[in-house]
């Protein structure tokens, strides 16, 4: 189904509205901390605003629906997880990395390990990061592809313009004040979607013939949830793009309800995905499941409703990739870039910063466009495996900082990624790559302080312990 003239001008409309109110209020950024951290002006709004822009992507909907076209209700565990782990980072987290004063995730760990373990840590968080935006890019170009009836080159080159004018000039700020707009919008849409969904699904007399197991919240069994709640709540609380809108709070406390403010918005904005999705599977089979909730928007929303719904969506994924894209440029630029050219200059890091947005934004395009039949959550999932390397040293390195010996931490991180990056694809293990991975960082310490005991006399060791 195509898109119409009137959903066409509400849906461009709508993107134009959102991206403009960013670009306008960060209208008079000029530093590299403006752009990155706002200053550390932000209220909790803008916080909230922040993260929502990010995590509420290509995943968290479309994704969604994607899988729920499969396998029903249990698809919703993937933003249960997504509000688990925004409500443990605001209990755990918040106050810690706020007042730590960093402006990067390795910032805190340099300051714990020594400054050996920033590279590493620095390149294994942009690569999680990485094939999270890919999650986003690939649902963004097949409905821009579709909308416009474009190929996926063209739609590639148009979505490129959209996450560079969405982040390129506004930086945190403009991606906080649009991400919070877009929030409320795509809320509003999302309750409009979930209610004509549900009165479509009553009448429909068997669903689970369409979907077997599909109103079984463990449809796909037990460890399935419980591994995609425990990797998103771990694969978000080390993710720099979240730890970043934290570091721009104004204080500790306009951190915190940030964060309990994006995890009561993303608990259930899964459920409006799933319920048009398993609509759309019983009413409509032939629909490709990745344009499942485009496409129910299209057919059932009045038309003026399904323009603006569009327009969020596709602002959803544009937010989602530019907030992960930010997220790379600064880790890249403030613990690389910064180091190996030896740049100081505020004016300087501003432009390094915005020229690695270009880099990331290219690069991520490229290689979405090169595994388009890919399923959307495997990204999400391998993203958070690929942290499984950094979340245990991030944590010790706020509570127990002298658990580790400086000198193995590195190692105990590329362990860690390494065996959660190859659990499948090489190691074909069942058991979930994010564990495997911990296991790894845990056996790592104990092998550390085993061999740490040995070369230090009782009284020395005392000494460190304390």
């Amino acid at each position: 189904m195509s898109v119409t003239l009137i959903q066409m001008v509400m849906m461009v409309a709508t993107i134009s509205l959102i991206i403009g109110a960013g670009i306008w209020s960060a209208r008079k950024i000029r530093s590299a901390e403006g752009f990155s951290l706002n200053g550390r002006r932000a209220s909790a709004g803008m916080v909230a605003g922040a993260i929502a822009g990010s995590c509420i992507g290509g995943g968290a909907t479309i994704g969604t629906s994607q899988m729920a076209f499969s396998f029903g209700f249990s698809a919703w565990w993937f933003t249960i997880g997504i509000g688990t782990g925004f409500l443990f980072m605001g209990l755990f987290f918040a106050r810690r990395f706020r007042e730590s004063g960093s402006e990067t995730i390795t910032q805190l760990l340099i300051n714990t390990y020594g400054s050996g373990s920033g590279p590493v840590a620095s390149v294994i968080s942009s690569s999680g990061i990485f094939f999270a935006a890919v999650a986003s890019v690939l649902p963004a170009i097949y409905l821009i592809s579709h909308l416009m009836d474009i190929n996926i080159y063209a739609a590639g080159a148009i979505l490129f313009f959209l996450i560079i004018v969405y982040i390129y000039f506004g930086g945190i700020k403009g991606a906080s004040v649009s991400g919070l707009f877009k929030s409320v919008i795509l809320w509003l849409m999302l309750t409009v979607i979930g209610y004509t969904a549900s009165k479509g699904l009553h009448e429909v007399k068997d669903i689970e013939y369409f979907i077997p197991r599909g109103l079984d919240m463990f449809g796909q069994g037990y460890w399935q949830p419980l591994e995609t709640v425990i990797s998103m709540s771990a694969g978000l609380l080390c993710a720099q793009n979240y730890a970043q809108a934290i570091f721009s709070a104004r204080d500790v406390k306009a951190a915190r309800i940030g964060c309990f403010a994006a995890s009561a918005l993303s608990f259930p904005v899964g459920i409006p995905c799933v319920l048009a999705s398993m609509y759309m599977k019983s009413m409509h089979p032939e629909v490709t499941p990745i344009m499942a909730l485009p496409e129910f928007i299209m057919r059932y929303l009045p038309e003026p409703l399904a323009g603006i719904a569009l327009g969020v969506l596709i602002i959803a994924l544009i937010s989602s990739i530019a907030g992960l894209t930010l997220g790379i440029s600064t880790l890249l630029t403030r613990d690389i870039w910064t180091r190996v050219f030896r740049i100081t200059e505020s004016g300087k890091i501003l432009r390094t910063n915005r020229l690695t947005v270009i880099l990331i934004s290219v690069l991520t395009i490229t290689f979405s466009l090169c595994n388009l039949e890919s399923q959307i959550l495997t990204w999400n999932i391998l993203a958070l495996a690929l942290r499984a390397g950094i979340f245990i040293p991030l944590v010790l390195a706020l509570y127990r900082p002298k658990l580790i010996p400086p000198a193995w931490a590195v190692p105990a991180m590329l362990a860690g990624t390494l065996v959660a990056g190859l659990a499948r694809p090489v190691l074909h293990s069942t058991v979930p790559p994010l564990f495997l991975g911990f296991a790894a960082v845990i056996i790592m310490i104990v092998i550390a302080r085993i061999l740490n005991r040995k070369t230090l006399s009782p009284s020395v060791e005392k000494a460190v312990e304390r």
